[in-house]
């Protein structure tokens, strides 16, 4: 009888479960380094090396429906160089700063290596941002150029471009909108010949200048070098950690923010050290298919969207019936495997996770599922990781330990995070003052607290900003809370605040899952709610929940573009209510 149900269980599950298949494409025969590439000035020096030796090689990977159009390092070539000449024939000049705007694409890489191989500095920005916020950069970054690509809100984006700034548009990309301007890629790659001569930079010299996606105050833009690239991997030849030169990386599918420093590493600098196949994602729509037809082998998220997967695993999977597959010892590891696969992550040798910090919980819900998620911690102006959780040392609730290179060190006074490397930024581009402000001698000052285990893996704690005082004069430090609510699966948001209040209180979202109509899941609110303030000091204790029935979503202005909460603008959004949230006889508010 019991074996009856169990059956029944499994056959119904796998009904509903349905996957879609993966259709890899072909392999190619990696030349993963050469003494000359090691030898190598630059990144971009080792672009011309690979040029050289497998031109014919697939490198970039478009997608437009079920259709790749590929690409071949040779004629990611030959377009950068033809693209330099037409900005050569604009009059630009070797040092000139050059913008990128637009979402992930090939083009996105070809523009940004044919700036480099003018000579010129490559400035990116966030496709999604505002008209005012996109004007600020603009005049911030003392650009002469800008490339404009895929792109939702032009239309409210383009008066902040100047009317004398040279633009060059990509080729249009469906349901994206129409961006127009006198230099066409298309048409610039007929009328132009490759440039004959091309840049090969000194290691001092500016590789990139990022502006920080910035929870709060003015972007700052992070200058980068090309040493900065030179020394991240010299150190993973030296001592490898994220196995860049050890097959890794082999195939990547981009798809987060490409001026973000750590999809820029993944995508770019480390596609072209190893030798790898970059694909993209067409839209967010067809994100899902075109992950299952890459099957990357090296796949970064930020946790937002590893808790999405998750969502999205269990609503065509609910948590008991997979807590029951996976106990059964004859289909544990069949499902396990058309989950990943179904995913898109069967063939993963690295998921990885970063720029904000994830819970504990998720990362033992994906172990479960042998996806081995490991948290990397760093930021734009430490050229992306200082403390990596190695794959056979996953430590969940710490973001490993620091990185062969990175010296990292514990205020005593604050318990501020700082750190010390060879490929720390140079400064911020025209701020010497703010430059100023974040560094103690040698070492960074990340803004983060932190503390360090018996094992020496770095615990983030919070951020020295988002600290806050109640009507009592205590102070509060939100994250060690949130990692708390974090462990109930219902809740997919949350937000510890109360500045001026007498107790904190805790915004929430929840999950597709979640019903807080149901008398179970109000129940599971409210046992967190204890057992949290259970744990708590009298200061900490959350006085009220409140709940948003709709939640919150990536385009509601509260998240960065690397969706981290904007605090400061849920708390300017919410305030006023905060006093009548709190004074309410319900612990449990629903909005």
């Amino acid at each position: 009888m019991a074996y009856t149900v169990r059956l029944e269980i499994i056959k119904t599950t796998f009904k509903r479960f349905v996957l879609m298949g993966s259709s890899l494409f072909s392999k190619k025969i990696t030349i993963k380094e050469t003494p000359e590439m090691e030898r190598a000035n630059s990144i971009l020096d080792v672009f011309y090396l690979r040029e050289k030796l497998h031109p014919n090689q697939v490198y970039l990977r478009q997608p437009k429906g079920e259709a790749w159009k590929e690409l071949t390092w040779a004629e990611v070539g030959q377009q950068a160089r033809k693209i330099v000449t037409v900005l050569r024939d604009q009059g630009l000049e070797v040092g000139d700063h050059v913008g990128i705007l637009s979402k992930n694409c090939s083009q996105w890489i070809i523009a940004d290596i044919a700036i480099l191989m003018g000579g010129f500095v490559s400035v990116p920005f966030y496709p999604t941002l505002s008209e005012k916020d996109l004007k600020e950069v603009i005049e911030l970054s003392n650009i002469k150029a800008l490339f404009l690509g895929k792109l939702d809100t032009w239309e409210q984006q383009k008066s902040a471009i100047p009317d004398d700034l040279t633009c060059i548009a990509f080729p249009h990309y469906d349901d994206n909108s129409k961006v127009d301007c006198e230099l066409k890629w298309d048409k610039l790659l007929t009328d132009f010949a490759p440039c004959e001569k091309v840049h090969s930079p000194k290691a001092s010299d500016i590789f990139t200048i990022i502006y920080t996606s910035g929870t709060t105050g003015t972007p700052k833009g992070v200058m980068v070098t090309y040493q900065c690239i030179n020394e991240v991997l010299k150190n993973e030849r030296a001592t490898p950690v994220y196995g860049i030169y050890q097959g890794v990386s082999d195939r990547v599918i981009s798809y987060l923010p490409l001026n973000h420093i750590a999809e820029r590493v993944v995508s770019e600098i480390s596609s072209i050290a190893a030798g790898s196949v970059v694909s993209f994602s067409e839209s967010l729509e067809q994100f899902s298919s075109n992950l299952q037809s890459v099957q990357p082998t090296l796949f970064f998220a930020v946790p937002r969207i590893w808790a999405k997967i998750q969502q999205g695993i269990l609503t065509k999977l609910p948590q008991k019936k997979l807590d029951i597959l996976l106990k059964l010892p004859i289909v544990n590891k069949l499902i396990k495997n058309k989950i990943r696969d179904g995913l898109g992550l069967s063939s993963v040798k690295s998921a990885i996770s970063g720029a904000a910090p994830v819970s504990a919980e998720l990362l033992n819900w994906f172990k479960k599922l042998d996806i081995n998620i490991q948290e990397v911690y760093g930021a734009t102006e430490l050229c992306g990781g200082v403390s990596f959780n190695s794959l056979n040392d996953i430590v969940p609730g710490t973001v490993g330990k620091a990185v062969p290179g990175a010296d990292i060190q514990i205020d005593p006074e604050t318990d501020e995070v700082l750190v010390n490397t060879p490929w720390t930024m140079t400064g911020y581009y025209m701020s010497p003052n703010k430059t100023a402000e974040v560094f103690d001698g040698q070492y960074y000052r990340t803004g983060d607290t932190g503390k360090f285990d018996k094992n020496n893996n770095l615990i983030i704690t919070g951020r020295i900003k988002d600290t806050f005082k109640t009507a009592k004069g205590k102070f509060v430090l939100p994250l060690p809370i949130e990692h708390k609510f974090a462990t109930n699966p219902l809740i997919e948001q949350v937000m510890i605040t109360g500045i001026g209040l007498i107790q904190p209180i805790a915004l929430l979202c929840l999950t597709e899952q979640a019903d807080i109509e149901n008398d179970a899941h109000l129940n599971s609110l409210t046992e967190t709610l204890n057992e949290v303030n259970k744990q708590s000091d009298n200061h900490e204790k959350i006085s009220t929940l409140i709940v948003f029935k709709d939640g919150w979503a990536d385009d509601s202005g509260f998240f960065t573009p690397t969706l981290k909460l904007k605090r400061h603008i849920i708390d300017q959004a919410y305030k006023k209510k905060y006093e009548k949230w709190q004074d309410a006889e319900e612990s449990i508010i629903l909005i």
